[in-house]
């Protein structure tokens, strides 16, 4: 009696895969001088950005209460003087920034791109 294990194998491993992760909220900054950009945060606490800014592609988040904070990803130099600049004009919703960490604390927007629940 032959067993075929390939097939079995296979299906074990399809049923052993993680599922994807899954949006839990995405943010969009509206068509304006520059197509739309989304921000897409997944349940893994991953995010990913679509439109515009992907070279900071994959990223990560975390929420602490009302803040949102953003770690980027990709080999983009980190936006350290933008941060600077947005901090001491109350621009675009930064509270904070860790360049050497790489992240952005918001109440949601992304330079003078301003975050609206809605894009897929």
């Amino acid at each position: 009696m032959k067993i075929r294990l390939a097939p079995l194998l296979l299906l074990a491993a399809c049923a052993t895969q993680a599922p994807s992760p899954q949006v839990v909220q995405s943010w969009q900054s509206p068509a304006a001088e520059f197509p739309a950009i989304c921000l897409l945060l997944r349940d893994d606490g991953t995010l990913a950005f679509k439109g515009g800014f992907e070279f900071y592609n994959p990223g990560k988040w975390r929420r602490e209460g009302d803040r949102l904070t953003l770690t980027l990803g990709g080999v983009q130099p980190f936006p350290a003087d933008i941060s600077k600049a947005q901090l001491r004009g109350h621009q675009g919703g930064l509270t904070g920034y860790d360049a050497a960490l790489r992240q952005l604390s918001y109440n949601i927007g992304l330079g003078n791109f301003y975050f609206h629940r809605g894009c897929k």
